[in-house]
Parts: C-alpha cells; structure tokens; sequence
C-alpha cells in the first residue's frame, strides 16, 4: 500500500518559508502565532536566530558548554563565536515538535532554517505555485 501524505504549505511568492514557533525549554514561546522564517540552503546547522531573540528566550539558561562554541566565517570573511543552546521548534500546521540546536552571535539580526533541520522533512519548493510546502505522513487508523 502506498504512504499517505498530508501536503503543508505556506505562500512564498518572494521567497522560501516555513511557519514555525520557537520555545525555550521552559516553555516560553517567541510568538503565540507561527513566524513565516526563511529557509537558508547555504546555512549548514537547524536554525539560525536573531541576538534579541536568544536573550528575550533566555536560551542562555540551555547553552552548550563553552567549550563546544563553533566558529564561523561570513561571507566577507569575518570570523564569528556562535552561541548555541538547545530549544524547540513547533510547527503548528503539522502540529509537530523537534528538539534542535539554535544559533546565533552578537549582532545577528536573521532568524533562518538551515539544511541540518530540513533533513528531517520532505520538502517541495513550488516556485511555479509560489509555497513552500512539507510532506507529512498520515497515520492509517
């Protein structure tokens, strides 16, 4: 029997989105209604988030040690310190939960989806249609 799937998009005329919420481990959320959060194939790591937001979450409390910080190097050559910390992110339509591993570094002002999260899903980038959409299984009853 072939797998069912429920397809979810969201409109990406411009560019490639997804809807989702972040939550530190406390249970705080960054908004009570999903963010349309761009989707970054050149971003290697799960997601990418602005300074403010990695303080106004209090992801400091759920850092990895210090000593795992990664550097980085932007495109015009300038060497970064990440910070990371564990977090969750919702994705209301799928009405999924994943544990990931956010970033971000002083002054960052992007909030992006990189590859290492959208390994987890299939993804169809319908430019023609102008979504962004995921595949999601459908449990047989």
């Amino acid at each position: 029997m072939a797998d069912r799937v429920r397809l979810n998009c969201w409109p990406s005329p411009d560019f490639l989105v997804i809807g989702i919420q972040l939550k530190n481990l406390a249970g705080q959320l960054h908004s009570e209604v999903e963010e349309l959060v761009p989707l970054d194939t050149g971003y290697s790591e799960e997601i990418l988030v602005p300074y403010s937001l990695f303080e106004t979450l209090n992801l400091h409390y759920w850092c990895l040690p210090e000593q795992q910080k990664p550097l980085g190097t932007t495109v015009t050559g300038q060497v970064i310190q990440f910070l990371e910390a564990y977090a969750e992110v919702i994705i209301p339509k799928t009405n999924e939960q994943h544990q990931v591993i956010v970033q971000t570094f002083i002054g960052n002002t992007r909030f992006l989806i990189g590859r290492a999260f959208l390994r987890r899903f299939k993804v169809i980038l319908d430019g023609p249609g102008g979504q962004t959409c995921l595949l999601s299984p459908i449990a047989d009853n």
